[in-house]
Formats: structure tokens, sequence, C-alpha cells
């Protein structure tokens, strides 16, 4: 009986625990991590906005208004690095404080990928995903000249094993400079 008993109680908690795993973060909506530059432009669509950016082997690509988690965002920053997307950004302002889509992206991410990290900046989150991609959430007041000039809300959603990489090649560059190559 206690054998039948441990059994159950351990299944029970294998089909919780599977339950509750955090899903993998590979992009969001119709963009996906790796994805080369014109995939990403031709997902994006037809918007009011758009603006590319080049700079060597790192490209930019912004346009607004975007969409995540039923959040209306003022835009969108799409980083590519050879060619490969690797960081999706999304960026709210308001003139006067309202935490409101920053709450809403923070209940989306928690459900979706667990207990958020709270980093040393106030109102700002982290989580990871299974996989080891990184979501970033910031609310912060915008400032000019020592005056509040708005507040922001940030999301960032990172393919941490592209930045892994591109940090090896920038780090390897800096070497064959430092050694005359």
């Amino acid at each position: 009986m206690m054998k039948r008993f441990t059994i159950l109680f351990v299944l029970t908690l294998f089909l919780i625990s599977a339950a509750n795993a955090a899903e993998k973060l590979t992009g969001t909506g119709n963009l996906k991590f790796g994805w080369k530059f014109d995939r990403c432009v031709e997902a994006v669509g037809d918007v009011p906005r758009k603006r590319t950016v080049e700079e060597g082997l790192e490209k930019k690509f912004s346009y607004a208004p975007a969409r995540w988690g039923r959040i209306e965002w003022d835009s969108s920053v799409l980083n590519f690095y050879k060619d490969k997307l690797y960081q999706i950004g999304f960026y709210k302002k308001t003139a006067k404080s309202d935490m409101t889509p920053f709450e809403q992206a923070k209940v989306i991410l928690s459900a979706a990928y667990g207990k958020a990290v709270a980093l040393k900046t106030k109102d700002c989150y982290m989580w990871r995903s299974p996989n080891g991609n990184i979501a970033i959430l910031q609310y912060a007041a915008e400032e000019e000249a020592g005056k509040i000039t708005g507040y922001a809300t940030y999301l960032y959603l990172i393919d941490n094993k592209q930045v892994e990489k591109k940090a090896k090649a920038v780090e390897k560059e800096m070497q064959d400079i430092i050694n005359g190559n």
C-alpha cells in the first residue's frame, strides 16, 4: 500500500512539474531567433514606420507600431548579427507615470517563464527560459537636464546563444588586433 502511494505521489509531482514547465523563448509571435533579416522584415509586414541601420556585421530594423502580449508598443527594434536575429526590443513611453504596460508584461512573462529575478536597477526584472534565452523588463523615468520628461517600459527578448557567439567573435577580433594579425 505504501509503495503504491509513493509511486502515485511521484507521478503526481511529475505531472504537476511538467504542466508548470516554462516554455522556451524562441522569439515572439511571428518572429523567431536566428531568422535572416529579409524573412523578419517580411514577417513584420506593412507598418507605417520602418527604418534600417547597418554598422559592420550588425543591423537594426525598427518599426512602429508594434504589438506583443496584447500590449501596443510605441516601437520595436530587431537586432541582427551576421544577418541573424538575436534580440527583439519593445518600447512604450508615457508622459505621466503609468506602469500598466510594465505590469501586464510582467504577468505574461511570469506565466510563461516562472518567477523573475529582480535586477539591481529599480523595477527591472529578468526571466531565463529552459533553453537559456533571456527576457528583461524595465520601467524607468526618462530624464533630460535633471528633469523627468516621461516614463518608459522596455522589454528585451534575447537569444543568449547568439549573444555568446557574438561576444566570442568580438573577443577574437580584439585579440587579433592586440597580436597584430
